[in-house]
This record gives C-alpha cells, structure tokens and sequence, in this order.
C-alpha cells in the first residue's frame, strides 16, 4: 500500500507563456511479510497540472517508488527538487544523478 503526502507546490511559467502547477509527494510504501509490517520505503512523486484550467488530472506525473528507508532523506531530497522546479520529466534523471554520480573526467 502506497500513502502519498503533499510536501510542497510549485506554480511557473513555461517557454510559451502557459502557466503550469507542480506537486511534490513524499510516498511511503509499507512492506510487510506475511501480516507483519516490516518496515517502510519512501519515495517521490510529481504532478504537473495545467494552472489556467485547475483540472483535477495531470497533464503528466512520474514518480519513484522505494528510494531509501531513510525518510529524512528522501524529504531532503524533495526538497531540492521543490526549491529548483524539477518536473515530472526530468526526475528520473535527477534521482540517478543523487545516487549515481559519476566521477568527473580527467583531462
């Protein structure tokens, strides 16, 4: 079972002037064996609405389930993401690069 919590909106200006709203969740997923709860894993997702329309659906969303067990900083993480208006499309390549990071090249 997922459970999402509303960590913080965004709403910006794109390139042709269409104004969009962001949201960012923290997920949590409870994993559990059998009927005993284990633990829990969080992660984030990200909605994209269309701010001029107020719809209820988003234009588009992506998140990433299971990051880390370590809460806080998954909610650090989200954070950044927040404060820099990281969209949907983009997070997968964000996340990588918090975990991933490769080694600058040497010349």
């Amino acid at each position: 079972m997922i459970t999402k919590f509303l960590e913080g909106t965004r709403n910006c200006i794109v390139d042709d002037g269409h104004a969009i709203h962001l949201e960012y969740y923290l997920t949590e997923t409870k994993s559990q064996e059998n009927s005993n709860i284990m633990g829990s894993l969080y992660g984030i997702e990200i909605v994209k609405k269309d701010s001029q329309f107020r719809s209820e659906f988003p234009i588009e969303s992506d998140s990433i389930i299971g990051i880390s067990k370590n809460k806080e900083r998954v909610k650090e993480i989200l954070n950044q993401l927040i404060a820099h208006t990281v969209t949907p499309i983009t997070l997968i390549y964000i996340i990588e690069d918090c975990f991933y990071k490769t080694p600058p090249l040497s010349s």
